[in-house]
């Protein structure tokens, strides 16, 4: 992926969470200035609180192009690349910036969305793919390699085999000052094209605060995600 594309994240994920900060932020202002200071207790996190933001990808106007399907299973809808190359899930308050996606001559597109939970679980995760409709299967072992090394991972790859994919994954567990981070990727390869698919998924915590974050948990939705992938015919 090029270079700009890759330092466009962090700022396009901080913009996305600093504006869904400050919105609410602004709303509560208000709020308390038309009624006064409210007499109300704050509901326990347990109870289970809702976020405004919980269907951002139906309401996002460049995340609906790429829509295909809506609440295809709790929480979840079914998504297309414009290249008609992939289709996978993207959760239901996942949102594609503009900005964050790219088709280079026709033959390989990049995809970047963030999904944000409640302010009060204080996380997000961010997910990559990068789709080639072609690439050259002699390159197939340098494109692991090179994919091994960007991720900072020195086991080997699990390797798998499933709908008609060929797909090798790892993770890498790390933390931050604000709390634990996750990695988990996997590259993806048509068994019966040579069409391939890599894929990245990065847990977080949101914005400047601290958070908990269950990596084993954070594991199961990325690998949902990259089971949920499929190479279309080209």
């Amino acid at each position: 992926m090029k270079t700009w594309l890759r330092i466009s994240i962090l700022y396009a994920v901080l913009i996305i969470v600093g504006c869904n900060t400050a919105n609410n932020q602004q709303e509560l202002e208000e709020e308390e200035e038309q009624e006064g200071p409210s007499t109300e207790q704050p509901l326990a996190e347990h109870e289970g609180v809702g976020n405004e933001d919980d269907r951002l990808a139906v309401e996002h106007e460049f995340t609906k192009e790429f829509l295909v399907g809506t609440d295809v299973e709790p929480g979840f809808h079914q998504m297309r690349g414009k290249l008609d190359g992939f289709e996978m899930l993207i959760p239901e308050n996942a949102i594609i910036p503009s900005m964050l996606h790219v088709i280079e001559n026709n033959k390989i597109e990049t995809l970047i969305y963030a999904a944000i939970n409640n302010n009060l679980e204080k996380k997000q995760y961010n997910v990559q793919v990068i789709y080639q409709s072609k690439y050259p299967q002699e390159l197939k072992q340098n494109y692991l390699n090179v994919f091994k090394d960007e991720m900072g991972f020195e086991d080997e790859y699990v390797r798998v085999e499933t709908n008609d994919l060929e797909i090798y994954y790892g993770k890498v567990d790390d933390k931050d000052k604000y709390g634990p981070v996750l990695k988990y990727f996997g590259y993806l390869f048509s068994k019966e094209q040579n069409q391939a698919i890599s894929y990245e998924f990065m847990a977080m915590c949101q914005g400047k605060d601290e958070c908990e974050i269950s990596l084993e948990e954070e594991a199961e939705v990325a690998e949902k995600l990259m089971y949920s992938i499929r190479l279309l015919d080209s």
